[in-house]
């Protein structure tokens, strides 16, 4: 027996002090509800633990990025269906504005509400809002780019016109549009159509009466009449018949077409205004294109000869002309694509879908427009937990000028069925929309519902690997608890061995 090292107690210690170290890592485990509370419990179990939940906390804040766009989207839905109801009653005022059997002042009655159904849309199209970003004012479109070359704009060349406007504006262009560019060559402006009296015989008054019709609306002139007055009575059959009279200096379509031009069509206005009846009228179409007419007729000839309008004249308007043939611009279509113009509006369309419509300028000729279409604008909603996992939200602009109803008047000649079609049109080009809007709508609560669902699964990942078993983990805490006691009991003993040694000394 020795008594200068007590092996026993030496042994006894170091398998204590293992006990009480499963003891603690036990305690640990039971009290955090973990298997690893230190990156040396378990090192590539953390590891792959921080990534899981890395991701869990990511899926749970793109379910949340989810659910507001879910709240934005549907109040863009929201504005959309407030829209259709105001074209909706703006259609059918103009259903009731076609009856003949309304006065004039009726027309001009519902023409007021008409306007104020207009500013109506309007406002909707710049104040929705969602957390202070714009929704329907065109921000959350994708942007388009236009630059023209060989153009000839006014009747100057110009090259490289890097605005849209200084060539063609309302640029529209459907989901199938893939960014790229696209050409189209403009070769001739749309035109109103125009026509131009002659000089009258003159005079301080009428000598004569009759009516002068235009595009079938009536001016009744009679005896008497000041040229002020028979001017007026002229401006105002006109304004109702979608044709601008104003005096000109006679030359005809002379001077080049510039955009401060375009409304008379390249005649050059008399200065000095209406002075008589020897001063000549020029009538110039509101609209353009083929559709257009000037139609003037006097029911008394020598009266045509006094304020100088011939017995008839007419004009007639055209329409742009665009060719997408030419080999340069052809290669950015397929082989299906088709062109459609009704005065200044282009629409070119191709297979799948693809759309493109804008407005050209009226005085840009010769030019080769190039279109380059951008995923740029539309708004990113991450609904992923990752990079790149997003849903692009676009909303085309939707205005009084998008919807071609800006000039809906229901006071002119036959305006009313005019504004019929204009309504339909606007109808349907918002209900596209707010077609596409609720799409958007459903892919995000199938997204939302397909995050919650990776988010719990992955949760149920984490845990097996992480989680504590706490049946098992007790089991072990029981064990290790009997060890460490049995381990101090022994410990006690260990220690008691050197005081028996010394009772043999004693003996």
């Amino acid at each position: 027996m020795k008594i200068n090292q007590n092996i026993s107690a030496v042994i006894v210690n170091d398998q204590l002090l293992r006990n009480e170290n499963k003891l603690a890592q036990s305690t640990k485990r039971l009290s955090s509800g973990v298997r690893f509370n230190n990156a040396k419990d378990n090192p590539s179990g953390v590891a792959i633990s921080y990534r899981m939940q890395a991701q869990i906390d990511a899926l749970g804040r793109a379910s949340a990025n989810a659910t507001d766009g879910t709240s934005m989207v549907q109040t863009i839905d929201s504005a959309m269906g407030e829209m259709n109801e105001v074209l909706q009653r703006m259609r059918e005022l103009c259903v009731q504005a076609a009856s003949d059997t309304n006065t004039p002042e009726d027309k001009e009655a519902v023409q007021k509400e008409i306007r104020a159904l207009k500013e109506e849309i309007n406002r909707i199209s710049t104040d929705t809002e969602f957390n202070g970003k714009k929704l329907m004012d065109g921000t959350l479109d994708r942007r388009t780019y236009v630059t023209s070359k060989q153009a000839t704009v006014g009747g100057t060349a110009v090259t490289d016109k890097t605005s849209m406007f200084d060539t063609i504006s309302n640029v529209i262009i459907s989901d199938e549009v893939q960014a790229g560019n696209y050409q189209i060559a403009i070769t001739a402006p749309a035109e109103h159509a125009a026509a131009q009296g002659a000089a009258g015989t003159g005079g301080n008054a009428l000598t004569q009466s009759g009516i002068v019709c235009i595009n079938g609306v009536e001016a009744e002139l009679k005896e008497g009449m000041t040229p002020e007055e028979v001017y007026q009575a002229l401006r105002d059959a006109g304004n109702e018949a979608w044709v601008n009279v104003f005096p000109t200096d006679g030359t005809g379509q002379q001077a080049p077409i510039t955009e401060e031009t375009l409304d008379t069509q390249g005649y050059i206005e008399n200065q000095n205004g209406y002075q008589g009846f020897n001063t000549i009228l020029a009538f110039v179409s509101q609209d353009y294109g083929s559709q257009a007419k000037v139609e003037v007729t006097c029911s008394n000839p020598a009266l045509a000869a006094q304020i100088g309008i011939p017995a008839n004249c007419s004009g007639v308007g055209k329409d742009a002309e665009v060719d997408v043939t030419d080999p340069d611009i052809a290669k950015d279509y397929s082989g299906q694509v088709t062109t459609k113009v009704s005065g200044n509006e282009i629409t070119i369309t191709d297979k799948s879908g693809f759309e493109i419509s804008f407005e050209a300028r009226a005085d840009v000729s010769n030019a080769v427009i190039n279109i380059e279409a951008t995923d740029i604008g539309t708004l990113q909603l991450q609904i992923g937990a990752n990079e790149d996992q997003e849903l692009a939200v676009r909303v085309p602009v939707l205005n009084t000028t998008s919807l071609y109803i800006d000039d809906l008047d229901v006071t002119k000649q036959g305006g009313g069925d005019r504004g019929i079609a204009q309504a339909d049109t606007a109808i349907r080009i918002v209900s596209a929309a707010r077609s596409k809007i609720g799409a958007y709508e459903n892919r995000l609560d199938y997204a939302k519902s397909g995050l919650d669902a990776t988010e719990e699964d992955m949760t149920n990942a984490i845990s097996n690997l992480a989680d504590v078993d706490m049946a098992e983990e007790m089991t072990t805490y029981t064990n290790s608890t009997v060890l460490t006691q049995a381990s101090i009991s022994v410990l006690a003993q260990a220690n008691d061995l050197p005081q028996q040694v010394l009772s043999l000394l004693q003996g």
